[in-house]
């Protein structure tokens, strides 16, 4: 590839892609081992990557510990998850020991059909509740009913 293999420079020497013709110029004079090149260009054209002495099964390995990491992470966020959700209950239930009369007697009235919507919606909620467990003792493998 060549530099004028782009858009046209623009007076101050560069063009459009914001490529500098002459630096361009200089870097391919020393790609070519030209000696009249730039000093460091050349340094830097001559210069090798060292070699590197990589095992056979290198990429096996790496993804074995990506796997390794990432199920330590994944173990990591569960347990902080289960964590957050204890703290979530405890502070759920110690609201309802506080405020527990005057918020029930407000449920109660604010839902329609008072007192009867209101034993209906704690059914339900025990509903879901019950199914959760469930859920969970069968991802376990526990047997159920």
């Amino acid at each position: 590839m060549n530099i004028h293999d782009h858009t046209p420079a623009h007076s101050h020497g560069r063009n459009v892609d914001g490529i500098d013709a002459q630096r361009w110029q200089a870097q391919e004079a020393a790609r070519r081992g030209d000696p009249a090149a730039d000093a460091g260009d050349l340094r830097l054209q001559a210069a090798h990557a060292p070699p590197v002495d990589l095992p056979v099964d290198f990429a096996v390995q790496m993804a074995g510990l990506a796997h390794a990491q990432q199920q330590a992470s994944s173990v990591l966020e569960q347990r902080l998850l289960r964590g957050l959700v204890l703290v979530f209950a405890l502070s759920a239930a110690a609201v309802v020991a506080w405020y527990g009369r005057g918020w029930v007697a407000g449920l109660s009235v604010a839902l329609p059909g008072g007192g009867d919507a209101l034993g209906w919606c704690a059914a339900a909620a025990l509903c879901l509740l019950c199914n959760w467990a469930l859920g969970g003792l069968r991802r376990r493998g526990l047997p159920v009913g």
